[in-house]
């Protein structure tokens, strides 16, 4: 599978019923966006209860493990978005 990342488009919240967001940056950035619907943004880690975090870091400047602690995250915010989802469905 070959993914590549793309800049926020307005018609992406037409298109999709969930942006998610790493920070708050992030969704300041999205709810002001033309065409935005701030009821489709969420962060993240709002999907991950247990985590204890509220924000993703950015590991750029940071070690492996600053990689590894971040996709610790991601998959536990991964786990939540497909169990709320999933609850959706049923």
């Amino acid at each position: 599978m070959a993914l590549r990342a793309r800049q926020v488009r307005s018609r992406d919240f037409e298109e999709f019923d969930l942006i998610v967001a790493m920070d708050r940056a992030n969704v300041s950035d999205l709810v002001r966006w033309p065409g935005s619907q701030p009821n489709k943004v969420r962060l993240a880690m709002s999907f991950a209860t247990t985590a204890g975090a509220v924000e993703v870091p950015d590991p750029y400047y940071g070690d492996m493990s600053d990689f590894e602690s971040v996709a610790d995250m991601l998959e536990a915010a991964c786990a939540g978005i497909l169990r709320e989802l999933s609850a959706k469905e049923a």
